[in-house]
């Protein structure tokens, strides 16, 4: 009977120490609960869009209605910004640019309640950009401009993924002005009725990131479309060549060239420099075939062309013996002789003991619009020597 008194007595003061240590607990975790902070709800969609030397601010207000202000941070919390806030029944918008210089920046985004309890901090970075970024901009790469029909078209190189778009401006037959933009995308964009030799304009625009709020733009850069213009610019230009004079044997005179006297060693000094071979191309060779030659013959037109980049081509389908020859072109109203190219010349070339069959091609560029002398100088040492010129060819390349 002693023994179970003393066990009851027992369980009953375990019980009262297991009680008393459960109440202590709650006691304890009632404490730390009223002891969590509340916070007001953030701004969401925090964003920081770039722009020229400014960053704008955005965001969305829509879950804590009891929101009055947000504050910005930026630059270790040594510059900040306070917006007041007007809550309405919706969702509502924030945005707010802030002028900045280029660079990137941290920034904190705390909103407010009325009794000045905050959000937990929203941390974002953005990007200012400035005159270093649109220095190192470039225009999108031009495989080729060229005249196709009445129309010029371009043909690109692959564009900047961060260039959505070239906007290009460019004059018609009729004076009007036209303005197209080239998606990245795009491999090729037609110029309709294109005014022949016109200034193209090209600027590519920038947007340095997706969410960008300012377009940069490119420096303008200035073409003209690639363009045959040998038959605007040179009279009887061959493919065959004419001859200005009224008769019909094999020997006659060459239409709309100046030549020297030498060149006109033919039926008796009164024709050379063009023949019926080839259905008609200038032709030089030795006097009546067996007899002299001649020493800086010349044959060459003056024209006058605007300031641009140009290519000047001709073709020969044959040659006898050794004549040396110049293609050129020459500011002026003369080429000079063969021995005096260098110096006095916009280019040319010379070719030694014969070798003149085939394509030749020189290139030149003017500065301003001038008067020029294209053409050949040819020296045919004696007899059984012969050279043929089928046709020349004058395009302008661009600007």
């Amino acid at each position: 009977m002693k023994n179970t008194i003393k066990f009851l007595w027992l369980g009953y003061i375990i019980f009262l120490c297991c009680k008393l240590t459960s109440c202590s607990d709650m006691d304890d975790y009632l404490k730390y609960v009223d002891s969590v902070p509340t916070y007001t709800g953030i701004v969401d969609s925090v964003n920081f869009r770039s722009g020229d030397e400014r960053v704008v601010f955005t965001g969305l207000l829509t879950s804590d209605p009891k929101i009055r202000k947000v504050k910005v941070y930026w630059n270790s919390r040594k510059d900040s910004l306070m917006l007041d806030i007007n809550r309405t029944s919706g969702v509502d918008t924030l945005f707010y640019p802030i002028a900045l210089p280029e660079g990137r920046y941290n920034f904190e985004v705390i909103s407010y309640d009325d009794k000045g309890i905050p959000s937990i901090t929203i941390k974002k970075t953005g990007i200012s950009y400035g005159a270093e970024y649109k220095a190192g901009l470039y225009n999108r790469a031009v495989k080729d401009i060229e005249m196709k029909g009445d129309s010029a078209v371009i043909r690109w190189y692959n564009g900047d993924e961060t260039s959505p778009f070239v906007k290009i401006n460019y004059e018609d037959i009729n004076g009007d002005i036209h303005t197209l933009k080239a998606l990245t995308a795009d491999e090729e964009t037609v110029l309709k009725n294109y005014k022949s030799m016109s200034v193209i304009n090209l600027q590519a625009y920038y947007l340095p990131n997706i969410s960008a709020i300012d377009t940069f733009k490119a420096v303008v850069e200035d073409m003209v479309a690639k363009e045959d213009i040998t038959r605007v610019q040179i009279k009887n230009p061959g493919n065959p060549f004419l001859r200005a004079d009224n008769g019909s044997g094999k020997w006659g005179v060459l239409k709309d060239w100046q030549c020297t006297s030498n060149i006109l060693n033919q039926n008796g000094n009164t024709a050379g420099g063009w023949s019926t071979d080839a259905k008609g191309v200038i032709h030089l060779e030795s006097q009546d075939w067996g007899g002299s030659g001649f020493t800086n013959g010349k044959i060459y037109q003056t024209i006058t062309l605007s300031a641009g980049k140009y290519s000047l081509e001709y073709y020969s389908d044959g040659f006898g013996g050794n004549a040396t020859s110049m293609f050129a072109i020459a500011k002026g109203s003369a080429l000079p002789d063969i021995q005096n190219a260098e110096g006095n010349t916009l280019a040319h070339e010379i070719r030694q003991n014969g070798g003149a069959s085939g394509n030749h091609i020189i290139y030149f560029e003017l500065e301003d619009t001038e008067t020029v002398t294209l053409g050949w100088t040819v020296t045919i040492p004696g007899s059984n020597t012969w050279y043929h010129i089928n046709w020349i060819k004058l395009m302008i390349l661009g600007l």
